[in-house]
């Protein structure tokens, strides 16, 4: 299964767009606390076997 053009593009914008937003909703937050939160989000996802749905782009090609 491969994205077509517009939905590699698509992914490329919305990864952008989530990544500048967790920056400036946690733009208060020390680095250990983003650090705390990333690894704290990071076990509800692996503990409750969702899927992965926020990954680099280019693993998604």
């Amino acid at each position: 299964m491969a994205l077509t053009r517009q939905g590699a593009k698509l992914v490329d914008e919305l990864y952008t767009e989530t990544c500048r937003r967790v920056e400036e909703l946690t733009s208060g937050f020390a680095p250990a606390e983003r650090d705390t939160l990333a690894a704290l989000l990071g076990r509800v996802v692996t503990d409750n076997k969702a899927p992965t749905v926020f990954v680099e782009p280019d693993s998604l090609r």
